[in-house]
């Protein structure tokens, strides 16, 4: 069996980034192992398909805090390799 665990971990305008861990279970000995992990990130569409406005994300726990400010770093790495590459794609 194939496990999705999967959280929003915080969302901008238009856009937000979404974590997912991939476990692999044994049916019968239900033991599981960590297969895989990511970071994805996706923008809203509205009904033109042109960017939409995303909810904000409010975190509470202490794991959601956490998870807020990494992704925020993440998304300022991002934004920085972009502007340094003159916005290529």
């Amino acid at each position: 069996l194939l496990i999705f665990k999967v959280s929003v971990n915080n969302a901008w305008n238009t856009s937000c980034e979404v974590g997912v861990k991939i476990l692999v279970e044994d049916p019968q000995t239900q033991k599981r192992k960590h297969l895989s992990s990511a970071y994805l990130t996706f923008v809203a569409l509205d009904e033109n398909k042109k960017p939409a406005l995303m909810p904000k994300i409010i975190p509470k726990t202490p794991r959601e805090k956490r998870r807020f400010r990494e992704a925020e770093k993440r998304r300022q790495i991002r934004l920085e390799r972009k502007s340094n590459r003159g916005g290529e794609k």
